[in-house]
């Protein structure tokens, strides 16, 4: 028991235990540094606005704070190839130094698809089947036939499409339709506040087709086109039967609301 206190009191002992304390303490400080470097604490950055830029492999290492991935590729109209239509994370977005952002870029071809085969089918039918292809619904063209509403040819551009044949997704086919053998007519829907594209919708499902677009004012942009509504339609609504199916409702835009008076509850014309 001697020896040992002996020991512990020893010079050598207090040497070798402070050079000890001195290793723990040099690991300890080490292991937090690397930790705080590794997950970079207290250390974030905003995220960059990439979208609208052409990807390129300068662009790729424009920025060494983040780690830039095309995560895929989508055919955008208009969108010239390569460009960064999205980006995960968002702009603006606070995150750590060294985080990859995920790009979406504009593939330069369009997808395409086998054409379905709408013969035969009713007006609702083919329209479901076309939206689920991802074509749009052009003209409707009605001619005297037995079965009303039945779709008698599928064309595209003037020429007939048959079944099978690829075409580029989103494209627009125009639908001849039996309209049976009486010049049978068709309520006006009321269009006003809608935009162009639910106005469309709404007259291919009640048989008619879109007339002319006028913008007032002028649409500067494809957004604007997108954004504005109908403030008059010609003919007028009547919900009576008062139209020939096939016809056109010529329609009236604007992205000023306060031109869109409704003359009648829009709830009550649906």
């Amino acid at each position: 028991m001697l020896n040992f206190m002996r020991f512990l009191f020893s010079k050598s002992f207090v040497v070798n235990l402070l050079i000890a304390l001195l290793l723990v303490c040099g690991l300890v400080y080490a292991a937090l540094s690397y930790l705080e470097d590794y997950t970079l604490h207290g250390e974030s950055l905003e995220v960059p606005n990439y979208q609208g830029m052409l990807w390129d492999d300068t662009l790729g290492h424009s920025n060494p704070n983040f780690e830039l991935i095309i995560a895929d590729s989508i055919f955008q109209k208009g969108a010239e190839k390569n460009m960064i239509l999205d980006q995960d994370p968002s702009p603006s977005r606070t995150v750590k130094r060294g985080r990859k952002i995920y790009l979406t870029v504009s593939s330069s071809n369009p997808p395409t698809i086998s054409m379905p085969n709408l013969v035969d089918l009713s007006l609702r039918q083919a329209t479901s089947l076309m939206e689920i292809y991802g074509l749009q619904i052009g003209e409707l063209n009605y001619r005297p036939d037995l079965c009303t509403n039945c779709i008698l040819e599928q064309s595209m551009n003037g020429v007939d499409v048959e079944a099978g044949v690829r075409v580029v997704k989103g494209s627009t086919i125009d639908l001849t339709v039996g309209q049976g053998l009486s010049k049978e007519e068709v309520p006006i829907p009321y269009l006003v506040g809608l935009t162009a594209k639910e106005a469309n919708e709404l007259l291919k499902s009640k048989s008619l087709n879109v007339g002319s677009l006028n913008f007032d004012p002028p649409a500067e942009n494809e957004l604007d086109s997108m954004k504005a509504q109908v403030f008059k339609q010609y003919p007028q609504y009547n919900e009576e039967p008062s139209i020939f199916m096939g016809s056109a409702i010529d329609l009236y835009l604007t992205t000023d609301t306060n031109r869109i008076v409704h003359s009648v509850n829009p709830s009550e014309s649906n």
